[in-house]
């Protein structure tokens, strides 16, 4: 028998990972020994049509396709071509698109679904086709009856992608990769398809993610995505694994999704002594809206929380959602607002999915909120957010993509509203009429702009209208000197930074206001620097001149 595992990642790059898929085949080549499994992998650039078309030449017994939100448009067309041009196999799809909005499946092209975490059932599924019988089991939906939904397997008897070595096509130096660690989730937000109603979560053991990092290290890869939605909820097995990670010393940045709420001082600097960045899903801080989304929040407390990753260096980003239920322009921009004076290293802002499967998703009607029938279900309007509004809101999101995640402005932007007496949420509006008129004067495309010079133009432009030059000049050797740190960061090459003060006077903006600063530090000293790294990972900041070093 010949499997086909079709995958569809969103780009070709480092983020092109199909971990589903690779689980899928993993498991049929470890408990189907004697079966040919072969996973082909493709992108949204790629012609669905024609990748239909090449693989029905190829001799095949069954086809799997690995469906999310992303990619169902492409596997749709991918299906229904591929069935036109051949129907002697069994075709099927499983992953979260499949479990989550089953009936929106054709099963009369389909000959059945996979429902759930699939990699037990596709190999009973095998068994039974290969005996000549219908697919008659749990976590299956043929195209006559349901026999319901299979329990999750026992995750340590999985066979691992990695250390198999199918995953190895993916793994190239310095690429970004998904490491799975839990599945499952306990917590239930409305609208999040992670618990899958079930509020449990399933861990790998520690043997296992003790190899597989090893494998990562060997294999040279750049950037890990961590798997596990909650990863500082258990304590004991968080520290013991950031222990694991420090002491291989592995040359690696790991992404973590934690709960702000959950952190503390011990586990602060565990994250600390390691190479990482923290992603937290603050949604939204109204409480109204969080209610309904079945989430709490102190305003006093997740502050707290967060000090203690800035006091250490921690870089961490923020997530907020637009159009939750009883969301409204006004409470979003309360919550950006909040979340940008909290100097994270970048915001990602989500439109809201009404996901199928989920509780908003199931509740819509119910709320008043309309959304895309078809995937990604994205909402369109609600009693409380107008498509005006929404509209709004997105300027604000792709505003916020450009000047305060693209240009870094986390640990400046309290200083920029502190110059300007502005709210960052009016900042951004600003800016965004600024830009507008810049493109339509210089003609330049927006994918060649200089974002850091953007940013000086434009506070330049603002403070001079506002009758604020006094605070340009430290001002614009604070924005460069964090702007130099992030261009480093970011392309590994050393910037030479034009400051108007020393770097022990700048370091006083971190908690002096702008007039007691130009108070005791009425004169400047011009001067530029190139910021290296030493042989201990600290950043230098060395004079053009060579005379000197100084530590940052």
């Amino acid at each position: 028998m010949t499997i086909y595992v079709i995958s569809c990642c969103l780009e070709e790059g480092n983020l092109s990972y199909p971990l589903g898929a690779l689980c899928i085949q993993s498991a049929i080549l470890a408990r189907q020994e004697k079966e040919q499994c072969i996973h082909h992998a493709f992108t949204l650039a790629d012609d669905p049509v024609k990748a239909a078309a090449s693989l029905s030449l190829q001799a095949n017994d069954v086809v799997g396709l690995s469906v999310y939100l992303w990619n169902r448009g492409w596997m749709d067309q991918f299906s229904q071509t591929l069935k036109k041009n051949t129907t002697s196999f069994h075709l099927f799809a499983g992953g979260p698109e499949a479990t989550a909005n089953p009936y929106s499946f054709d099963l009369d092209l389909y000959d059945f679904l996979i429902l759930g975490e699939g990699e037990e059932t596709v190999v009973n599924v095998l068994d039974q086709l290969k005996e000549g019988r219908s697919p008659q089991l749990a976590g299956v939906l043929p195209r006559t009856g349901f026999f319901g939904t299979a329990a999750g397997p026992t995750l340590d008897l999985l066979a691992s992608p990695l250390l198999s070595g199918l995953a190895d096509p993916f793994l190239k130096q310095g690429a970004s990769v998904l490491w799975e660690m839990t599945r499952g989730c306990p917590f239930h937000c409305s609208f999040c398809f992670e618990s899958r109603g079930e509020r449990s979560v399933r861990h790998f053991n520690l043997e296992r993610l003790e190899a597989e990092l090893e494998y990562l290290i060997d294999h040279e890869v750049g950037e890990v995505y961590v798997l596990d939605p909650t990863f500082n909820m258990d304590k004991k097995r968080t520290l013991a694994i950031l222990a694991m990670l420090e002491a291989k010393q592995a040359p690696i940045h790991f992404v973590f999704e934690v709960r702000a709420e959950l952190l503390d001082t011990a586990l602060a600097d565990a994250f600390s002594r390691i190479d990482c960045s923290l992603q937290i899903g603050l949604q939204s801080i109204d409480k109204a809206v969080l209610k309904e989304a079945n989430r709490t929040f102190d305003a006093e407390r997740f502050t707290k929380k967060i000090q203690l990753l800035n006091q250490r260096g921690i870089a961490f980003g923020l997530d907020l959602i637009i159009g939750l239920p009883h969301d409204s322009l006004a409470s979003f921009t309360k919550s950006l607002d909040y979340a940008m004076l909290l100097k994270p290293s970048n915001l990602d802002i989500f439109p809201l999915s009404l996901l199928p499967g989920t509780l908003v998703g199931e509740q819509a009607a119910s709320f008043g909120i309309a959304s895309m029938s078809e995937a990604p279900y994205t909402i369109l309007h609600s009693p409380t957010f107008s498509e005006e509004d929404l509209k709004k809101a997105m300027r604000l999101k792709k505003a916020c993509d450009l000047f305060f995640t693209q240009g870094q402005a986390g640990m400046w932007m309290p200083k920029l509203c502190e110059a300007t007496g502005q709210k960052p949420s009016s900042l951004l509006t600003l800016f965004d009429s600024y830009l507008s008129f810049y493109l339509q004067k210089t003609q330049v495309d927006a994918s060649e702009l200089d974002i850091f010079a953007l940013q000086e133009a434009f506070v330049t432009s603002l403070l001079k209208k506002l009758g604020n030059q006094r605070y340009l000049k430290p001002l614009l050797s604070y924005m460069e000197l964090h702007q130099g740190i992030a261009f480093f960061h970011l392309y590994q090459e050393s910037p030479v930074i034009k400051l108007s003060y020393a770097l022990e006077q700048l370091a006083l903006l971190d908690s002096m206001s702008l007039d007691d600063f130009l108070k005791s530090h009425p004169d400047g000293e011009e001067m530029e620097l190139s910021i290296q790294c030493n042989e201990v990972g600290e950043l230098t900041f060395l004079p053009a001149t060579g005379e000197r070093q100084a530590n940052f």
